[in-house]
């Protein structure tokens, strides 16, 4: 379950509520509705390195089906180098 803590909250002692963030998310509520997800920072950059992959896997997928639909538009790596002129 997330744990919750109000702006109010935050105002009042911020020292103590980034301290359980390592526990786990905070999920800041101003108006008895979500503002805000305090994260520790490690768990941050895991979820950024997480959608990067997946991106990366999505974008491989992506350029395999349009190589499957029409082999003969890849281009070996050497013509790619000529071409720039390396």
């Amino acid at each position: 379950m997330l744990r919750t803590a109000s702006v109010s909250e935050l105002r009042s002692d911020l020292s103590a509520i980034i301290r359980k963030v390592e526990e786990g998310p905070i999920v800041v509520m101003s108006r008895s509705r979500p503002a805000a997800i305090l994260l520790d920072p490690d768990v941050f950059e895991a979820l950024i390195e997480n959608a990067e992959t997946l991106e990366d896997i999505l974008d491989g997928r992506i350029a395999l089906a349009h190589y499957s639909a029409n082999p003969d538009a890849a281009i070996d790596a050497e013509e790619v180098f000529a071409r720039l002129g390396m």
